[in-house]
C-alpha cells in the first residue's frame, strides 16, 4: 500500500482539482450571458474560474478578478464576503502548492472579517469552515477543531441546512486527521441523516463520499463499496450523468486498493466510455492517471511508464497546472522502481529544489522519503538520511503515525549502514514506541468498529421503532375510520327506519358511500404504490382500472341503498312485524290468568 500511496498523490491532486466542475463551460458562459442577479453570475463566474484553474491559469485569474469586481461593486456585504469564499475554493481545489493553501487562508480571512462587520452570520460560520479547512492541510488540527465548533454553533442556531451538512461533515474530517474516528464517524452519521433527512441530492453524495472515504480509511472497503453504490444510484434516478463519471473513478479505486484489478479496470473504462458520450474528455485524464496507478500497484512497472507516455495529454495538463515537479517526481519513482538509476536521478534532481519550494506538507513528504528511497538504492546512506529527517520533521508536524514509524523504521536501518549504532539504537526504540502506538490503536481501531456497527445497529433499531409505532398509529386511524364508517351506516338505516325526510337520507347516504369508497381506495394506494415501486405510469394505469371498476359500483349501490331507504320498506316491513309478534302474544296467554 505504501508504494501505491506515494506515487498516487503525484497524480491525484491535479485529478481532485479536474473533476470539481462537471459543467460544461459553453453551458456556464451560456448561464453567465442570462443571469438576472450578482449572485447567479458571480456563482457561474467562480464555476469558470475553478475550472480553468489547471487547464489555463492566466484565464481563472482573470474570471477570478471579475468575481470580486463585480461583487464589490454590487456593494451588496452578502456578495462580498460570498465572492471571497467562492475565490477561496479555487485555490483550495489546488491544494499541492503551499502557495494556494496560504491564498485560500488569507480570502477565507477577509471574508470572516467582513462578515463580522456586518453581522453576517451564515457567512461567518462558512468563513470559519474554510478556515478550518486551510488549518487542517496545514497539519493545525487543534486550530481548525476551534474554527469548525464555532461554524457549528452558529449553524444550530440558523435554518440552514446545507451549512449544517457542511459543518457535521467537516468538523468529521478534523476529527479523523485528530485520530479520533468514533466522534468523526458520528458526525459524519449527523450529516448523513441530515441530508437523508431533506433528500438534497448534492447533500447527499457529499455525505455518503466522506462516509465512504472514512470507512476506506478503516479498512472496510466492503462498506465504503456499498455508499459509493447508493451514490450511484441516486445519480441513475436523479438523471446525473457527470457526477456519475466520478462514481465510476471513485468505485475503480476501491476496487483497485482492495486488488480487485479486472473490477477496476472495468470502472474506468465505464469512465471513458461515459465521458465520451458527453463529449467531456477532460474528466478521462483522471482515468488515465487511475490506470497507471493500477499499473505501478500491480508491479507492473514498465507497463506503467508506457502507459503514461503514450497518454501526452496527461502530461500535458500536469506542466499547464504548474505540477511538471509533480510530473519529474512521478518518473522518479517509476524509473526507481524499474532500477533505472540514471534516470530516475535526472528527474529527482529536476523535481526537487522547485518542490521543496512551491509543494505543501504532503507533497514534500512524499518526496522526501521517494529521494530516500532511491538514495539508499543507490549507496548514498548519508543523503538518504538526510532526506530521511526532513520528512520525520513534517510527519510530526502533521502528527501522522504512518509516516513518522516509516521516517523512524528507515532511519534505524540507515544508521546501522553508516555504522552509527547510537542513533541506529535510538531510533529503533522510537520505531517500537511509534508501533506500541499504533498497535493501540488498532486496538482502539478493533473497538472502534464495534463501537459504530453498535451505532449503526442503534439507528436500526431507532429506525424500526419509528415505522413500528407510525405503523400502529395508522392502524389505531384506520380502526377508527372504520368505526365511523359502520357508525354513518347505522344512523343511515336507523333515518330509514324511522320517520326522516328523504333529502336527509339522500344526504347522509351520499356521504356515506363517499367515506366507504375513499376509505376503499385509501387502503389500496398503499399497496399498489409497494407493488408498483411507485412507478407513476403503473400507479396511473392500475388506479384507472380500479375506478372504472368502484365508480360505478358506487353510484349503483349508493341508488339502490337510498331508495329502498326513502320508500319505507324497512319501516313497513318492522311495522308488519311487530304486528305479527303482537297477536301472536295475545293467542298464546292461558285461560286461567284472566
Amino acid at each position: 500500500m505504501r508504494k501505491y500511496l506515494l506515487f498516487s498523490l503525484c497524480i491525484s491532486i491535479l485529478l481532485h482539482a479536474s473533476s470539481q466542475d462537471m459543467l460544461l463551460t459553453d453551458s456556464i458562459k451560456k448561464d453567465i450571458a442570462n443571469a438576472k442577479t450578482v449572485e447567479e453570475k458571480i456563482n457561474n463566474l467562480a464555476d469558470l474560474a475553478r475550472f480553468y484553474m489547471g487547464l489555463n491559469r492566466k484565464l481563472s485569474d482573470e474570471y477570478g478578478r471579475e468575481v470580486i469586481n463585480i461583487a464589490e461593486q454590487s456593494r451588496d456585504r452578502k456578495m462580498m464576503a460570498r465572492a471571497l469564499l467562492l475565490e477561496a475554493e479555487r485555490f483550495y481545489t489546488f491544494p499541492g502548492f503551499q502557495e494556494n493553501v496560504n491564498k485560500a487562508l488569507e480570502l477565507s480571512q477577509k471574508a470572516l472579517d467582513l462578515s463580522k462587520s456586518n453581522q453576517l452570520e451564515e457567512y461567518i460560520a462558512w468563513s470559519y469552515l474554510y478556515l478550518a479547512r486551510g488549518s487542517r492541510i496545514n497539519g493545525n488540527t487543534d486550530k481548525a477543531l476551534n474554527f469548525n465548533n464555532l461554524a457549528l454553533s452558529i449553524s444550530n442556531e440558523l435554518s440552514n441546512d446545507s451549512l449544517r451538512i457542511s459543518c457535521y461533515n467537516d468538523l468529521g474530517g478534523t476529527y479523523l486527521a485528530k485520530n479520533e474516528k468514533l466522534l468523526a464517524f458520528r458526525n459524519y452519521l449527523n450529516a448523513t441523516n441530515l441530508a437523508e433527512e431533506y433528500n438534497n441530492f448534492n447533500l447527499l453524495i457529499k455525505s455518503y463520499e466522506r462516509l465512504s472515504e472514512f470507512y476506506t480509511g478503516l479498512d472496510e472497503i466492503e462498506k465504503a463499496k456499498d455508499l459509493r453504490y447508493k451514490t450511484l444510484q441516486l445519480t441513475y434516478e436523479r438523471n446525473r450523468p457527470y457526477e456519475r463519471l466520478e462514481v465510476y473513478y471513485y468505485l475503480g479505486r476501491l476496487y483497485m486498493r482492495n486488488k480487485q484489478f479486472d473490477e477496476a479496470q472495468s470502472f474506468y473504462e465505464k469512465a471513458i466510455a461515459l465521458s465520451d458520450s458527453l463529449k467531456f474528455p477532460i474528466f478521462k485524464l483522471n482515468i488515465y492517471g487511475s490506470i497507471v496507478d493500477l499499473y505501478f500497484f500491480s508491479n507492473q512497472m514498465q507497463k506503467a511508464i508506457d502507459y503514461f507516455q503514450s497518454h501526452k495529454e496527461l502530461r500535458e495538463y500536469m506542466v499547464n497546472a504548474g505540477f511538471d515537479y509533480f510530473l519529474d517526481m512521478a518518473y522518479g519513482n517509476l524509473y526507481t522502481a524499474i532500477g533505472n538509476y540514471d534516470s530516475a536521478k535526472y528527474y529527482y534532481n529536476k523535481a526537487g529544489p522547485v518542490l521543496e519550494q512551491k509543494a505543501d506538507l504532503g507533497g514534500r513528504y512524499v518526496f522526501y522519503t521517494n529521494y530516500s528511497n532511491y538514495l539508499r538504492k543507490t549507496g548514498n546512506y548519508i543523503g538518504s538520511i538526510e532526506q530521511l529527517l526532513k520528512a520525520k520533521n513534517i510527519a510530526e508536524k502533521t502528527g501522522s503515525l504512518d509516516w513518522q514509524i516509516l521516517a523512524v523504521k528507515n532511519l534505524d536501518s540507515l544508521y546501522q549502514k553508516t555504522g552509527d549504532h547510537t542513533r541506529a539504537y535510538f531510533y529503533k526504540d522510537k520505531y517500537h514506541a511509534y508501533k506500541d502506538s499504533l498497535q493501540n490503536l488498532g486496538k482502539e481501531k478493533d473497538l472502534m468498529l464495534l463501537e459504530v456497527d453498535n451505532e449503526n445497529k442503534r439507528k436500526e433499531r431507532l429506525t424500526k421503532q419509528a415505522e413500528e409505532q407510525k405503523r400502529n398509529r395508522h392502524n389505531i386511524q384506520y380502526m377508527g375510520i372504520t368505526v365511523a364508517i359502520a357508525g354513518v351506516f347505522v344512523l343511515l338505516v336507523m333515518a330509514g327506519t324511522f320517520s326522516v325526510s328523504k333529502t336527509t337520507i339522500r344526504i347522509l347516504g351520499f356521504f356515506a358511500f363517499i367515506f366507504l369508497f375513499e376509505f376503499i381506495i385509501l387502503l389500496a394506494d398503499n399497496q399498489i404504490h409497494h407493488f408498483t415501486h411507485g412507478e407513476p405510469w403503473k400507479v396511473l394505469a392500475i388506479k384507472i382500472i380500479l375506478i372504472a371498476i368502484l365508480l360505478p359500483l358506487h353510484h349503483w349501490l349508493e341508488e339502490k341503498v337510498i331508495h329502498y331507504l326513502t320508500t319505507h320498506k324497512l319501516l313497513v316491513i318492522k311495522g308488519k312485524s311487530l304486528r305479527k309478534w303482537s297477536k301472536k302474544k295475545d293467542t298464546d296467554v292461558p285461560v286461567g290468568n284472566l
